[in-house]
């Protein structure tokens, strides 16, 4: 009887550990993979804000057109602890597996002072030569969880603009990019 008491103790806490792992500080994530248990950038605001000067607004990049609600949306982005340090840095960038960028954006000024109504989408770098498409990048739309890379129909949608970004890894938004916005 203690031996089986003392296994399904073992079972639920390694249940309860492979839980919270998704939530964790290291931000884990599953390569390519649909996450049904939370999602590793739940708490993407306590990363780093790369738009911590100000919200990004406009098309500072002049590729948005229609995309992430064009010229007249706001936009927050978050890098979680993987990739802060890269982003940080100064060209030429390569993030590193599990990097994770979330950017919020809000349709317009007057959502962006209420703070409610945004859309998540996230890049979540993958496994090296996983998904050359998308320079080993996958994505996510509305924070759904379902991972596109390769030629699937998001993952083509994203690829199509992040592509001019290929030279900083696929990443508008890096430190020398945000110095010129100032």
């Amino acid at each position: 009887m203690k031996i089986k008491l003392s296994i399904l103790l073992l079972v639920l806490a390694t249940g309860f550990v492979g839980l919270t792992s998704f939530k964790s500080a290291t931000n884990e994530y599953k390569p390519m993979e649909k996450y049904t248990v939370g999602n590793p950038w739940d708490a993407y605001k306590s990363w780093y804000k790369v738009t911590k000067e100000a919200p990004n607004t406009g098309d500072p990049t002049g590729f948005l057109e229609k995309r992430h609600n064009g010229k007249k949306a706001f936009r927050e982005i978050y890098i979680n602890s993987v990739g802060a340090a890269v982003q940080q840095g100064h060209a030429p960038y390569k993030y590193p597996e599990g990097t994770i960028l979330v950017k919020e954006t809000y349709k317009n000024k007057a959502a962006y002072d209420k703070g409610t109504k945004n859309i998540l989408t996230i890049m979540i770098k993958q496994k090296a030569g996983s998904s050359p498409e998308t320079g080993d990048w996958g994505f996510v739309m509305g924070a759904r969880g379902k991972i596109s890379t390769g030629t699937s129909k998001w993952a083509k949608f994203c690829t199509n603009c992040h592509v001019f970004a290929a030279g900083n890894d696929y990443v508008f938004m890096n430190a020398d990019f945000m110095a010129t916005q100032k």
